[in-house]
């Protein structure tokens, strides 16, 4: 479960990837994200730090996996899919300015779902 989250609160700022360039510049630095699980058999909140240099985002201390569809777009509106061997995770939500929150929920061998809040540092 910790990896498909993982994949999961990361892939919300890794859909930067090929977007508009003001989209891109944007959001461009250090977020610290926030997972809190509401429902179902997750149950521990995770914290990760998140890179984006030039509209790409990669985990602070390693690569996210999966197949990944769906993206940012320039105004900040969140939707992306990870599709994973074991399952499959949806996140949704909104950027704007430096925070950001929404929602996930991962369908699959595990089954949960609940919030994400992201900031920006510095």
């Amino acid at each position: 479960m910790h990896r498909l989250l993982v994949i999961s609160v990361l892939t919300v700022t890794s859909a930067l990837l090929g977007h508009a360039a003001l989209a891109q510049q944007q959001f461009d630095g250090r977020w610290s994200v926030h997972a809190i699980p509401e429902k179902g058999s997750c149950r521990r909140a995770h914290y990760y730090t998140v890179v984006v240099e030039n509209g790409v985002a990669r985990n602070a201390s390693r690569q996210a996996g999966g197949q990944i569809s769906g993206g940012l777009d320039p105004a900040g509106h969140v939707r992306v899919s990870v599709q994973r061997p074991r399952g499959r995770a949806d996140v949704t939500g909104e950027l704007k300015g430096r925070s950001g929150s929404g929602a996930w929920i991962i369908t699959g061998r595990v089954s949960c779902s609940g919030r994400w809040t992201a900031s920006k540092w510095g």
